[in-house]
């Protein structure tokens, strides 16, 4: 997936799939990068989904949502989700006990779509329609506000008012949503990739990469919303500190693209910890890739607490050969914050004299004078006195040592 950057059950009415469906493409662990922003014209909610709608044999026009992740036939029972209150379906309505398995129909208006879908997939809705406010429109595509912390997992489509009105009137009828199979596996059509993302999604959806690469769609199509909703949930479904590279794409969407440097931290620190615990593993190939990883992390949160922690986790580890790469890395990118360096000023004995750090300790103590009171800086050039000693004794291994003279 060539993501926007180099990285938007009722008996009588059963869920069913009459006929086989379109198959999604194969499953890929591949994990997009969303380093680079660009810029994109802004989406189209009037979209040709191929969305089919049959009530009572009659053929309605209709919209797939953005937000729900399936695109599965569903046929069932109609029932307004909560006619009490003209089916607003929002927190805390009287829900229509009958939508579990069937249909539910709902209205526009009082809290956003994404939110109505979550609570009648909550109640057991099978799938959900909801009927347009505005009088002479078309019916449009649904998005969220990209603050919701689920999936929706059934079809959630839009019709127009004046359906939606003839629908209330004929509650209880039969209804059918699925999309025309031929228009959607045309590879020319502007939702193919949508289709078969969603359509591989559907086969597992606790895998955090097919939730990447479908939030990489939305991020590209320009579903900023939607986008930040599939990945934020990805970030979450993550396990295994190898999987690094998930919590770091999110971080990257987050710190280049919504440019919200506090939550892209949050998840930068996240891609740290793994690629800490696989820089403890036995792979040379594996440890390579981590201390890259760590790199670009710790890069992007120069004079931050996170890059002291990172830092500090390094030397608490034990991984002081990676702390010396990583160090002199991150100076030669000029993206080494002073904390970082006192790190290593502070384990100098383990880590080892590097004219490149030394360097970037002379020049902060010369811009900051008043750090020499600081108990820190006192600690270190304690810790850089002993060092000294003990090298000129021969009790430090001279090839972690520089010359005599400069020491």
């Amino acid at each position: 997936v060539t993501s926007k950057t180099t990285f938007k059950r009722n008996e009588e009415s059963k869920l069913h799939n009459p006929e086989s469906p379109p198959q999604p493409a194969p499953p890929t662990s591949f994990v997009p990068s969303l380093a680079e922003d660009e810029e994109f014209e802004e989406p189209s909610f009037e979209s040709s989904t191929a969305c089919l709608l049959n009530f009572n044999s009659q053929n309605l026009e209709c919209e797939h949502s953005i937000f729900a992740v399936s695109f599965q036939t569903t046929t069932g029972r109609l029932v307004g989700a909560s006619p009490s209150d003209g089916n607003t379906a929002c927190e805390g309505f009287r829900v229509n006990k009958d939508v579990v398995g069937n249909v539910a129909l709902a209205s526009r208006g009082q809290c956003p779509f994404y939110q109505k879908a979550l609570e009648l997939q909550a109640a057991g809705a099978a799938a959900v329609i909801i009927g347009d406010n505005e009088p002479d429109t078309q019916p449009v595509r649904l998005k969220g506000t990209g603050n919701e912390e689920a999936l929706v997992s059934i079809p959630v489509v839009m019709v127009s008012q004046a359906d939606y009105e003839m629908m209330v009137g004929g509650d209880g009828g039969d209804v059918t949503i699925s999309i025309d199979e031929e228009i959607m596996l045309d590879e020319q059509n502007p939702l193919y990739e949508e289709f078969h993302l969603k359509g591989q999604l559907m086969t597992s959806l606790s895998r955090p990469e097919f939730l990447m690469q479908l939030g990489a769609y939305m991020e590209r199509s320009g579903w900023r919303e939607t986008a930040r909703v599939f990945l934020t949930l990805a970030a979450s479904l993550v396990k295994s500190p190898s999987s690094y590279n998930i919590p770091y794409s999110v971080g990257e969407y987050f710190h280049n693209i919504e440019e919200d440097v506090d939550v892209a931290a949050k998840y930068f620190k996240a891609a740290a910890h793994g690629a800490l615990e696989v820089l403890q593993s036995n792979s040379r190939a594996a440890r390579d890739e981590a201390r890259k990883k760590l790199i670009e992390t710790i890069s992007l949160v120069p004079e931050r607490d996170e890059q002291r922690e990172i830092i500090n986790l390094m030397s608490e580890k034990g991984l002081f050969t990676d702390l010396r790469e990583t160090l002199i890395e991150l100076y030669e990118r000029e993206k080494l914050g002073t904390t970082a360096v006192l790190t290593w000023a502070q384990n100098i004995k383990e880590v080892g004299y590097s004219r490149e750090l030394m360097k970037v300790l002379d020049g902060a103590w010369v811009e900051q004078n008043q750090m020499q009171e600081d108990e820190n800086w006192v600690k270190v050039m304690e810790n850089a006195k002993k060092y000294v000693v003990e090298f000129m004794e021969g009790k430090v291994d001279g090839r972690k040592g520089g010359e005599s003279s400069e020491l």
